[in-house]
């Protein structure tokens, strides 16, 4: 019998090039390795070279009306009036063209305390042109000043003899610093009577004293038919004690600084009342204020109140603006003219509607050309 043949075991084959798989694998695990550290270091670049807003958005706006602020009173006592300034607006930025010369150094100098005064991160620069003064807030320019020096002088005005004085009060204000401005913006002294519990009382009557305008505190009282008409929180009503109504008061006046007198915001009720009325106008002797009786009501006792306690005190003639529409408020502008004429004086009063702003706008040649003079409230009192 053969012998048995014995079956030669298999063997595996030595691994080949298996060294060289290891090298790519390693090498792979390298170049993912890398990847995935670069993107994270560019995101990470992109986002601290993306530029960040020069202050938070929402204190960014109330700046912005600060240095505005700033930037007008600055250019009032410098000299520069209210005609010579014109407000616009360029590729986003806020821009005033001036017709004037470019300012001395210690305009120059009291304008950027003024910027300063309201946040470090606003400063000023000249470098610009030889004529612009640029307002940077942050990295980012907020304000141009742009100066032009009219080629001729503005002619003086040719004297002439007054025919009368008339007051216009403007009541309601203190809402929004717009409305401020736009009022600003035409040019009659124009008294500003400002509701201490509005949001933006404070400011704006700081604006308006800026502006040389006079202030008054529009005062809530009330009204008959309350609560349908409302006064508004914080009001005076016949059922408060003195000691009430006398802290309310001074809650006003605190609100609204720089004010010279006071007038009843509605009150047709209030004004009825001799007691009340005695108390407020203690209260506004006292602070060495005078007042004027919006006359809300035929039976109102405030004039004869005031009189009699020495404060000076005057009284609406008319009201301008009872009806919303722009050219029956230019008739009442022109009866309240004629009304100065043949009184020597008279007083109206008007509230911020768009259509009175464009009536007042349009009656400005007219009140001029009959001789009569606008002047603020306070010229007209009766001592």
């Amino acid at each position: 019998m053969p012998p048995t043949k014995r079956k030669r075991a298999k063997r595996n084959p030595p691994p080949k090039n298996k060294g060289r798989q290891l090298k790519v694998l390693l090498a792979s695990l390298c170049l993912v390795c890398f990847l995935l550290v670069s993107l994270v270091f560019l995101a990470y670049l992109r986002q601290s070279l993306q530029p960040k807003p020069a202050v938070p958005v929402e204190t960014g706006q109330l700046l912005l009306e600060d240095l505005r602020v700033e930037l007008e009173s600055a250019l009032l006592r410098s000299g520069i009036s209210l005609a010579q300034i014109k407000a616009g607006e360029q590729n986003g930025i806020a821009t005033f063209d001036v017709s004037s010369s470019f300012p001395p150094g210690e305009v120059l100098g009291a304008l950027s305390a003024r910027v300063q005064r309201v946040t470090p991160d606003a400063r000023i620069d000249t470098e610009l042109s030889s004529d612009s003064i640029v307002v940077y807030l942050g990295d980012r320019i907020v304000y141009l000043l742009r100066f032009a020096q009219p080629p001729y002088p503005p002619p003086p005005p040719l004297p002439s003899p007054s025919r009368g004085r008339v007051a216009i009060i403007m009541d309601d204000l203190g809402r929004d610093m717009r409305t401020a401005r736009t009022l600003l913006d035409i040019d009659l002294a124009v008294t500003f009577a400002i509701i201490p519990q509005n949001e933006q009382a404070p400011r704006v009557a700081d604006l308006a004293h800026q502006y040389g305008r006079e202030v008054m505190v529009h005062i809530p009282m009330e009204p008959k038919g309350y609560p349908a008409m409302n006064p508004g929180a914080d009001a005076l009503f016949v059922k408060h004690s003195a000691e009430e109504i006398r802290r309310r008061l001074q809650g006003y006046l605190q609100r609204v600084p720089h004010a010279v007198g006071g007038n009843n915001h509605m009150g047709s009720q209030f004004t009825q009342s001799w007691e009340k009325m005695a108390v407020v106008i203690e209260e506004i002797r006292k602070a060495g204020l005078f007042f004027v009786d919006s006359r809300t009501s035929g039976k109102s006792v405030a004039f004869e109140v005031a009189r009699g306690a020495g404060v000076p005190v005057a009284s609406r003639d008319v009201f301008l603006d009872n009806v919303q529409n722009e050219e029956l408020i230019a008739r009442e502008i022109r009866k309240l003219v004629r009304l100065g004429i043949k009184k020597g004086q008279a007083v109206g009063i008007c509230h911020p509607y768009p259509q009175t702003m464009a009536a007042l706008r349009r009656e400005v040649e007219y009140i001029r050309s009959q001789g009569v003079e606008v002047v603020p409230v306070s010229q007209l009192l009766v001592r």
